[in-house]
């Protein structure tokens, strides 16, 4: 007979882990793959291919993403300050140098084709250099995996948390500490960061 006290814990987490929606690698793959047909517009691939590296590589929140300004990306230390985190708490990214250069390619190159880019020192910009929206993030996002044309993908309500929770995962499959990712994704106690744990044990 089961518990009663620990079976409905063990739902909820069951119920936890399918929310979040992990990507495997793979998956991972083909919507960075898909940020080269993604949109007819250059700049606009290069956008969504940097907020890819922001969501997933650095598993950045969404309103982390949003509020990243160009400075914050110090590409000679391989780092990307979040001055804007979760109740305001700041922290520091490591990035590698595959991932800063998508970055750079597109700030220093295709960015400057959005229309008076060189006002506006936010890193993600709409077409004439406001700060982007959560909406058009979210917009962006469903275009890459629309060029995918993987049903599976389509089908799935991938969120950019799950691009987050997707790399937690990723880096605990591989080994990484998880008070390592705790510190990579900024979470303010273990308790919040050890879901990842369940995810493996349900897989």
């Amino acid at each position: 007979m089961q518990n009663p006290l620990i079976y409905p814990l063990k739902e909820k987490r069951k119920t936890i882990v399918e929310k979040l929606n992990v990507l495997s690698p793979e998956e991972i793959k083909d919507l960075f793959m898909a940020t080269g047909y993604s949109n007819p517009l250059p700049r606009f691939r290069a956008r969504q291919k940097a907020l890819l590296v922001c969501l997933y590589s650095c598993g950045m929140r969404r309103n982390e993403v949003l509020n990243l300004e160009i400075s914050d990306i110090l590409f000679d230390k391989e780092r990307i300050y979040v001055r804007k985190g979760k109740n305001y708490k700041e922290r520091f990214i490591p990035i590698n140098l595959h991932n800063l250069q998508i970055l750079e390619d597109y700030i220093y190159d295709t960015r400057m084709n959005f229309k008076k880019s060189s006002e506006s020192n936010y890193v993600f910009i709409t077409e004439h250099s406001s700060k982007m929206s959560g909406g058009t993030l979210e917009t962006d996002l469903k275009q890459i995996i629309k060029a995918t044309e993987d049903r599976s993908l389509i089908e799935r309500n991938i969120t950019p948390h799950a691009l987050r929770h997707s790399i937690a995962t990723h880096f605990l499959q591989a080994g990484m500490k998880i008070e390592d990712i705790q510190q990579f994704l900024g979470h303010s106690s273990l308790e919040s960061t050890q879901i990842y744990t369940h995810i493996l044990k349900h897989n």
